[in-house]
């Protein structure tokens, strides 16, 4: 009697310790998958770890835990986890992002700035990547470029300030080239700083000494009996006095060929007395 209940006993373990080890692992990953549909990626994540390669349980773990630091703002810790599932649902998207924070924070900023670009309008892309070209364009000394870009990022990291410090720099650049009689180049730089500080102002006192100089260059060529050097420099300050008019002389008087003028690089407004 003893041992028939002995062994009833031990057949009884045995079935609950079977049991317990048999426990069909399609519970557990519907578990998971609940969690992940909740948004519990946290514990989504350690529920499908405990899943090991069980149908989609390494993909949904390695989501779950990039998830978990994305929405944290850890990008360059969650890189890794993306990696493993770039062709899962967003993780694609997730893992350039991502990458492109990493870089940034290498300060491979030419290379993260491409990364951004591939995404186009996803997230903040856009300022991190008008951010990251500002900074490679103004490790390359492109400084004009570097402008528009660090403009373009509004308020994302120290693009202001960098925008801030640019602007001053350029506007002394002006101001140093105007005081030496370089108007053509000043004009240029206060037209690219638009309106910041009096630089409209500026521009037009250097756009009216550069026609004054081209004129009176106009004039010394003229007297030089170089035709066409006059023609070509009074049309390309046709708006200044009558070098339109002189201009019109000079072609129709020598047989000279018609040219268009180019374009100013930076149009400047004139003075209307309303300011």
């Amino acid at each position: 009697m003893k041992k028939k209940l002995l062994l009833m006993c031990l057949v009884g373990l045995a079935l609950v310790i079977f049991g317990a080890c048999s426990s069909p692992p399609g519970t557990a990953y519907t578990k998971a998958m609940e969690l992940f549909a909740d948004g519990e990626y946290e514990a989504a994540a350690a529920a499908f770890d405990k899943l090991g390669d069980y149908q989609q349980s390494e993909t949904y773990a390695a989501y779950s835990h990039g998830l978990v630091l994305y929405n944290a703002g850890s990008y360059t810790e969650a890189e890794p986890y993306f990696a493993n599932c770039r062709n899962f649902m967003l993780g694609e998207s997730r893992y350039q992002f991502c990458h492109g924070c990493l870089l940034e924070s290498q300060e491979l900023y030419a290379e993260a700035a491409e990364c951004f670009g591939l995404l186009g309008e996803y997230e903040d892309a856009p300022k991190h990547h008008q951010y990251c070209l500002g900074r490679s364009l103004e490790n390359a000394k492109d400084y004009e470029n570097a402008l528009y870009a660090f403009e373009a990022a509004g308020d994302y990291s120290d693009s202001a300030l960098r925008l801030e410090n640019l602007q001053s720099q350029i506007y002394d650049k002006a101001t140093l080239l105007m005081s030496q009689g370089d108007y053509e180049n000043a004009l240029y730089l206060f037209g690219m700083l638009g309106e910041y500080f009096d630089s409209p102002v500026q521009a037009r006192e250097c756009k009216r000494h550069f026609r004054e100089q081209k004129y009176a260059e106009a004039e010394a060529l003229l007297e030089s009996g170089d035709y066409q050097g006059a023609y070509e420099t009074f049309k390309g300050i046709g708006g200044y006095s009558d070098a339109e008019i002189r201009a019109e002389e000079l072609r129709t008087t020598y047989g000279l060929e018609e040219i268009t003028a180019a374009p100013e690089p930076f149009p400047v407004p004139e003075e209307t007395g309303e300011e």
